[in-house]
């Protein structure tokens, strides 16, 4: 097999990031210089930077694309993630760098590998879902999405509720279920992940989260409330939504941190799993994880 780029993905506080360093730091040992595209549908946006977990550190010391590119107000859909990226691939590799993609949105990929349709979106009918998960809240389009289209609803995670809504909008538009629209032309990406056990992917993301907290995770959330205002999408994803909840007087700061820790696991869980039916091999070694891409990288390349 051929493959275009390789993709560090898996769980939520997996240690990704730090798993794409080392094998960037590895390269460049031998004279190979890298540049990663960040493979994350929240780190796109400005601002966010705590509540999203943006590879702050690392931003200096290696070229990083697709990170703080948009404001929280506009979109940025998959489609764009594919026709961009795969641009992109290849312009890092007329430099003669290596791309290494690193993220756990699962759709990114998808659509970058497989190729994503380009149904347009209707704004009307968009506009109208908004309104619905604003007012009566995500679990209204949830319930929706498992009435029209429980095919699609099996393959989106609760609390993605852009694509949620962008899985209505195309079955009410099209009478079609978004798993069933056609792919475009196969690009290869050879997929590696860590594998963390439950207890290990638990205490991870706890120890994270208090890191959040620690960094002024909530002053985030506010000033972002205070220039955006309640409509911005990120505002309901994970480590955003449960301090605005907090901020709001609706729960805890406890409740806050213990909902965060849930969340942020039963969404590391279904990353797995829809990682591993896309074929990822997995590693219970960080260390053999790093030698083994670099290896590949070095011996075999990416075309």
């Amino acid at each position: 097999m051929i493959y275009y780029s390789v993709a560090i993905v898996g769980a939520t506080a997996s240690g990704k990031t730090e798993i794409a360093v080392k094998v960037g730091l590895n390269l460049r040992k031998h004279g190979v210089d890298v540049e990663f595209i960040s493979c994350d549908s929240r780190k796109v946006y400005r601002n966010f930077d705590i509540g999203t977990a943006k590879p702050v550190k690392y931003l200096n010391e290696f070229k990083w694309h697709f990170i703080s590119i948009k404001e929280p107000n506009e979109r940025f859909s998959a489609k764009e993630f594919e026709v961009l990226g795969r641009k992109l691939i290849e312009e890092i590799k007329m430099k003669g760098k290596i791309p290494i993609i690193v993220g756990g949105t699962w759709l990114y990929i998808r659509a970058l590998e497989k190729g994503f349709f380009s149904e347009k979106e209707d704004k009307e009918l968009r506009e109208k879902l908004e309104n619905i998960l604003n007012k009566e809240g995500k679990q209204k389009l949830v319930d929706m999405l498992k009435e029209i289209d429980p095919k699609a609803l099996e393959k989106i995670h609760i609390n993605d509720t852009y694509r949620i809504i962008r899985a209505i909008e195309v079955k009410l538009k099209t009478g079609k279920s978004i798993t069933e629209m056609q792919f475009g032309e196969y690009f290869p990406i050879a997929k590696f992940g860590i594998y963390r056990s439950r207890d290990d992917i638990k205490e991870r993301i706890r120890r994270r989260v208090l890191k959040q907290i620690d960094q002024g995770l909530v002053d985030e959330i506010k000033e972002a409330l205070e220039k955006y205002g309640e409509v911005v999408p990120l505002l309901k994803s994970i480590a955003c939504y449960e301090p605005y909840l907090y901020i709001k007087g609706k729960i805890s700061f406890d409740e806050m941190i213990s909902l965060m820790v849930s969340h942020n696991f039963r969404y590391a869980r279904y990353q797995f799993k829809v990682f591993s039916r896309e074929g990822t091999t997995w590693f219970s070694s960080e260390d053999q994880l790093v030698s083994f891409i670099s290896d590949f990288l070095l011996e075999k390349g990416i075309s």
